[in-house]
């Protein structure tokens, strides 16, 4: 019976499509950056977690988003090798500029984690922060800037909201799948452009399957961003791990780019990752690659009982 609700929770991530997206920041390398996407993965790992990246977005394009970011997570009640239920907290942050804006973001998360099964667990977890939009005009060539009532060229306006971000997370030794919204604070920005801008809600649902080898697994993957009146952004991740220690990647957003990744496990406590990202759509025609880079660094070692997790999104 789990084997057949492990297979229906996985078919049925392949039709969750509905709505749209894209106000916040979507990763190629979502499969090691997860806790960006989802504040239920805090604590996930029996140890600490710690990621640093950048990702720099049709490079050689003017004014182009580049994006730095950093998080933290751990379990705080590590001692305890075989807990039913645990907590984790953790942290969040972001540094974005395009164009004449620049957005900033600090994240503060819990997550509480139960067994519901034998071999399926359930994470709850939220983010609680704030946002900070900045824009300023001086950047902008115009004969007379008035004629934009989005232009304002005697002001640098900025604006400071909360933000509450919960998201869930189910997962058993070879299955996850998990859902989170953000940008669930209703906002209105009235002192940025035409001040009829709306911040929208944006889901993230992923989800996986390991299929396991004697010294190779494979795991394909999906990330759907959709908010209300954007069309989704749909990633499909295709992923060959060698023991945990190299891991290759190709995949897809939504028919517009194809990437490649490649993660590197480094003297068993970091982890090295690149991924290179080529625009399919009118944007190839002007400045069609993106970089991302990530360094995360954790506690658990290979060859521990205690990174011998049954989450395989960590093996």
């Amino acid at each position: 019976m789990r084997h057949y609700l492990t297979s229906f929770l996985f078919i049925f991530s392949i039709f969750a499509l509905q709505s749209h997206a894209q106000q916040v920041i979507s990763y190629s390398q979502y499969t090691l950056n997860r806790y960006a996407l989802n504040p239920a993965v805090a604590g996930l790992r029996p140890c600490n977690e710690t990621t640093f990246g950048n990702r720099q977005q049709w490079v050689g394009f003017e004014g182009a988003p580049n994006t730095y970011f950093a998080s933290f997570n751990t379990r705080l009640n590590k001692d305890d090798k075989y807990p039913k239920n645990f907590h984790g907290i953790g942290a969040y942050i972001t540094a974005e500029r395009a164009g004449i804006s620049t957005f900033s973001t600090i994240r503060i998360g819990y997550a509480y984690h139960i067994q519901i099964w034998k071999n399926y667990r359930l994470s709850m977890g939220i983010f609680g922060g704030i946002h900070q939009y900045n824009q300023s005009y001086d950047a902008i060539t115009m004969q007379n800037k008035s004629i934009d009532p989005a232009i304002d060229p005697d002001k640098q306006r900025s604006l400071i909201y909360p933000d509450i971000s919960p998201g869930g997370f189910i997962h058993n030794r070879n299955f996850y799948m998990g859902l989170s919204l953000f940008q669930g604070y209703p906002a209105r920005i009235r002192r940025l452009g035409t001040k009829e801008n709306r911040l929208s809600p944006h889901f993230f649902y992923t989800a996986g399957y390991r299929i396991r080898g004697v010294q190779l697994d494979f795991i394909p993957s999906m990330l759907i961003n959709f908010a209300t009146f954007i069309s989704p952004t749909i990633d499909f991740t295709f992923t060959a791990d060698y023991q945990r220690k190299i891991q290759l990647g190709i995949g897809s957003k939504y028919l517009n780019s194809a990437y490649g990744i490649l993660h590197l496990r480094v003297l068993n406590n970091f982890t090295l990752g690149y991924s290179y990202e080529y625009a399919l759509n009118e944007i190839n025609q002007v400045a069609p690659q993106t970089h991302e880079f990530i360094l995360q660094f954790t506690t658990c070692r290979l060859g521990k009982k205690r990174d011998d997790l049954p989450c395989p999104a960590y093996r």
